[in-house]
C-alpha cells in the first residue's frame, strides 16, 4: 500500500539540482502492462528489480539537453522509501 499521495509522487522531482536542460517533461502515475526496470532501486539502494504487470509506478519522460528522450519508471515502494528518507517516516497526506 502506498505511503504517500499520488500528488506527492507526481510533484516530487528526483532530478532537482541537476544541471541538465530538461524540456517537454511529462510525469504521471501508471499501472504497468509489462515488466519495467525500476530506476530508483539500483540508483539509491543497490536493489535491482522489475516493476511487475498490474503494479503502479511513476513514469517520466523528457527531452534531455536537446538531444535525447529520457524515460524511466520508478516503483512506488522505492519512491516511498526515498520520500521517507527525505521527509521522515510518515506522511499524513497519503491516499
Amino acid at each position: 500500500m502506498a505511503q504517500h499521495s499520488d500528488q506527492d509522487y507526481v510533484q516530487f522531482d528526483p532530478f532537482q539540482g541537476d544541471e541538465a536542460d530538461i524540456r517537454l517533461r511529462r510525469v504521471r502515475l501508471v499501472r504497468v502492462r509489462k515488466p519495467h526496470q525500476c530506476h530508483v532501486g539500483p540508483m539509491l539502494y543497490g536493489e535491482s528489480h522489475e516493476i511487475q504487470p498490474g503494479e503502479r509506478a511513476r513514469y517520466e519522460k523528457a527531452l534531455i539537453d536537446h538531444s535525447f528522450w529520457g524515460r524511466y519508471y520508478a516503483c512506488l515502494p522505492c519512491l516511498d522509501k526515498w520520500l521517507s528518507d527525505i521527509y521522515g517516516d510518515t506522511n499524513e497526506n497519503a491516499d
